[in-house]
């Protein structure tokens, strides 16, 4: 599930609501991936954020290998936390190859033209 390779330089990041969390990264694993985030790691993903209680904890979610465009891959994951009343969102970090990230950066622009 985890490795430490070679780190990525590129990167992707958007605010997400902690609900939808999930339904992205199941979208990256189907619109992007031939082989993406298995249930139990995006089970993990989600623990792993609603233990963070700290307006701007950080924390690194893992690096996860995946398959893009037929060869093994790792996206690395880091989350940041911020807290306003009783609200709490996520920004995610997405670093991986060059090509993905300018994928998931794609995306996260639609999704944050939606939701904002």
């Amino acid at each position: 599930m985890f490795s430490r390779k070679k780190e990525a330089r590129y990167a992707a990041g958007l605010n997400f609501d902690i609900e939808n969390v999930e339904p992205f990264l199941h979208q990256v694993s189907r619109d992007f991936l031939d082989s993406g985030f298995n249930n139990k790691e995006i089970e993990g993903i989600l623990s792993e954020i609603h233990l963070m209680k700290e307006d701007h904890e950080q924390k690194e979610l893992g690096t996860f290998e995946v398959i893009f465009k037929g060869k093994p891959t790792n996206i690395r994951i880091i989350a940041e936390i911020h807290i306003e009343d009783d609200s709490k969102e996520v920004v995610l970090y997405f670093y991986s190859v060059k090509k993905l990230v300018k994928k998931i950066d794609k995306l996260m622009m639609q999704i944050g033209e939606e939701l904002y």
